[in-house]
């Protein structure tokens, strides 16, 4: 019984110390935390401390800046009353071009510019393979602000790649050249932020590929229909507006530098403006005046997710100008290069729908070219719907686009009996539309690269690229893909019945009377649907690389192909391009500051 109890002792001591134990290292446990959390507070306070005074020596040094301009400028103002004062002191920046702005941030200026080079290779119906490189754009550019109210903007492009049809060169390296005013106190009821008005040579405001910068197309060149039916840019007049998720633009613009010919057809009389009294008639012409403007708007915007839809609406006047100076309206068409300018693959046009008179340039490959306005148009209507979607590293943009042309059959039938080829009727009808995806397989996003800020209205700038290959990433890199379809033709025939039609009226059972028929029943600028594929690459910021393959499903030859000379007779590519294929395989590098 003693030992029981002795043990009932021993286990009850050492169950005792057991505990104590415990409870002292559980209290050495929470002493030593508690410890570190003050250790942390401590550290925490520290840094509140230094924050503070950092931003408070920033301050002072900000106040002892502009007390010493103060004085400064006192100074100068004590020594000569008359004289401005000394400028204030101003921010350099050279992270993207050269940039330089006042400390009121009243005015500014950037100067950058950018360098694309070309080059690809192609078959052709006719010539096999074959092959180019060439410069497309050498620009530089000045833009800024004035009077915190004042922008500008002047853009030049040494490159002179061959645009149009015919002299092979644009008239002028001027591309953007405007300035404007955007006053705090121009605001619309609905909104904060101000309209502008601007003047110069400006994008119109016309379907939304057009008037995206080619720094940050997805594609090297644009969609044909977009290319051969927008409007490029033009001097004018314009107003704009815009908000957090839309943006609107509308102004009245006339004859523009990238013009084939900056005059309209001569020795055309004029209607008025000079008195019978004079004894003499006027030969001058007036140029052609368009009315355009379009508005966006984005129900869905954020960082990762947009859904942005919008309308375009274009009134054109041609007045006088002739197929020679509004050669995009007038000769539709014929600048397009199957979506790969440098390889200068030409397949559609149609003939000067003014019924100018023509001056063939020779017998086989002649360029017509107009002198005298037949004044067979009376005015163009142009119209176009946008949409572009992204969702997370996936993006999307699709336009359809059209054009209706108002034309007078008493002038046509006129230029067809002093010899003028003056096809079609008094109403004629062309279109073309495009959709393409693209998939950023860097994990980049579209979204966040979207702005309705822009004067040109709302678009894609560069995107924001997450890992760039400076930073030891990829850069953002993308693939592409677009279909993309334009038809020029207006009439009962098409394709390869027109051109077996002809062929048997030409060759097989000579007629005039028959060609005359099938020729002057519609216009036929041909039909071209293409596939494009390709990636698009921003390595870095400022630099961007891209490579297209496009490949013609189908292409219907223009009757424009023939010259007209008493007969039809076909060119070197009249009856080849029905039912070809070619393949067309475009590089681009580009840099930009």
């Amino acid at each position: 019984m003693a030992i029981l109890i002795r043990n009932r002792i021993l286990a009850t001591t050492a169950l005792c110390a057991l505990l104590a134990a415990t409870g002292a290292q559980a209290a050495a446990d929470a002493g030593a935390i508690e410890a570190r959390l003050r250790a942390l507070e401590a550290e925490i306070a520290k840094l509140r401390k230094e924050a503070r005074e950092a931003k408070a020596q920033a301050a002072a040094a900000s106040n002892a800046a502009s007390k010493a301009t103060n004085v400064a400028n006192a100074a100068h103002v004590k020594t000569d009353p008359a004289a401005p004062p000394p400028a204030p002191p101003v921010f350099v920046s050279f992270r993207n071009g050269i940039f330089v702005e006042t400390e009121d941030k009243a005015y500014s200026f950037k100067v950058g510019g950018r360098m694309q080079f070309d080059g690809g290779g192609i078959t052709q119906p006719l010539n096999g393979f074959s092959n180019q490189v060439g410069v497309r754009q050498v620009r530089l550019e000045v833009e800024g602000k004035a009077a915190k109210v004042w922008f500008y903007k002047l853009q030049y492009d040494f490159s002179g790649t061959p645009q149009v049809t015919g002299n092979n060169q644009v008239i002028s390296g001027i591309r953007d050249f405007f300035f404007g005013i955007q006053h705090p106190a121009m605001t619309l009821p609905w909104s904060t932020d101000p309209i502008f008005i601007m003047v110069g040579n400006q994008f119109e405001p016309f379907t939304m590929e057009f008037t995206a910068s080619s720094r940050f197309r997805s594609f090297i060149e644009r969609a044909m229909a977009v290319e051969g039916i927008g409007a490029s840019r033009h001097i004018g007049l314009a107003a704009g507006a815009y908000g957090d998720n839309w943006s609107a633009k509308a102004g009245v613009f006339s004859t523009s530098p990238e013009d084939a010919s900056l005059n309209p057809g001569q020795n055309t009389p004029s209607t008025w403006g000079v008195p019978k009294a004079a004894g003499w008639v006027s030969t001058g012409g007036a140029q052609y005046v368009e009315l355009t403007g379009r508005a966006t708007y984005a129900p869905i915007k954020d960082e990762h997710n947009l859904l942005h839809i919008g309308a375009s609406g274009r009134y054109h006047s041609p007045n006088d100008a002739t197929g020679l100076s509004d050669d995009r309206v007038l000769r539709i068409g014929n600048r397009l290069r199957s979506e790969a300018t440098v390889l200068g693959q030409g397949l559609l046009g149609t003939p000067d729908l003014s019924c100018g008179s023509y001056a063939l340039a020779g017998f086989y490959g002649g360029i017509p070219t107009s002198s005298v306005a037949g004044h067979c148009v009376r005015d163009v209507v142009s119209y176009g719907v946008e949409i572009a979607a992204a969702h997370g590293p996936f993006d999307m943009q699709a336009e359809y686009i059209a054009t209706d042309y108002s034309r007078d059959m008493n002038k046509i039938l006129q230029a067809r009996a002093s010899g003028v080829f003056a096809p079609g009727g008094s109403s004629e009808h062309f279109s073309g539309y495009y959709v393409y995806g693209h998939y950023w397989l860097t994990g980049d996003e579209r979204a966040t690269a979207y702005t309705t800020s822009d004067k040109a209205g709302a678009n894609f700038i560069e995107p924001k690229i997450k890992n760039p290959v400076s930073a030891g990433g990829f850069g953002a890199f993308g693939l592409v893909s677009r279909y993309s379809a334009i038809n020029l033709n207006s009439g009962p025939y098409s394709g390869t019945g027109l051109a077996n039609m002809m062929t048997w009226a030409t060759y097989v059972q000579p007629n005039a009377v028959n060609q005359a028929i099938i020729a002057n029943s519609g216009v036929y600028g041909g039909r071209q649907e293409n596939v494009t594929t390709g990636f698009d690459w921003y390595p870095d910021r400022g630099i961007h690389l891209q490579f297209n393959w496009t490949h013609v499903l189908h292409v219907s030859a223009p009757l424009n192909d023939y010259n007209i000379v008493g007969s039809f007779l076909p060119q070197r590519q009249g009856f080849y391009m029905n039912g070809a294929h070619p393949d067309l395989f475009e590089a681009r590098a580009q840099v930009y500051w």
